[in-house]
């Protein structure tokens, strides 16, 4: 049995209606695991999700406003790109993550669209998928400590915000 957790920033309304439109379409096997969102802190960066959930109860407001842009493919996997600064999801990942003077990872943020591990795409997947998208801002203000079973369905545990 394996036990995946990590810290998520769901695409709020009304971003996500379009989004999880195409996911539900084009990779309804990833759309049925897990909501449409950008991964904040992946499991192997964290080693006490109290500590974490601890900084994240301090934090009076949490504001990541993120621009995304056209759906890439690389394959089958299609996600769609922050474009622009990422200084807000930067600053919130250092405020979360570092410690002793240390800097985390550097992480992009996405929204997959479609999945290699469970989803295909083509040419003719890709251009409906293009023709349906355009550039988009967010603002999310919650994380959602999200926790996967094996292979089962992401299972909210806890939001913050």
């Amino acid at each position: 049995m394996t036990l995946r957790r990590q810290a998520t920033l769901y695409l709020p309304l009304p971003h996500c209606v379009q989004v999880e439109s195409l996911r539900s379409r084009f990779n309804r096997a990833q759309f049925e695991l897990i909501r449409a969102h950008v991964t904040l802190c992946r499991e192997d960066e964290v080693l006490e999700w109290d500590e974490l959930a601890a900084r994240l109860s301090r934090m009076k407001t949490i504001e990541v406003t993120q621009e995304f842009g056209m759906p890439v493919r690389d394959g089958n996997l299609v996600l769609i790109p922050a474009i622009g600064s990422t200084e807000s999801f930067d600053s919130l990942r250092h405020s979360l993550l570092a410690k002793d003077g240390s800097s985390p990872r550097k992480s992009e943020p996405h929204i997959t669209l479609i999945h290699p591990r469970n989803g295909t795409c083509d040419d003719s997947v890709f251009n409906e998928i293009t023709r349906e998208s355009q550039p988009f801002a967010v603002v999310f203000r919650a994380v959602t400590f999200i926790e996967q079973l094996t292979s089962g369905p992401w299972q909210d545990l806890a939001t913050f915000g």
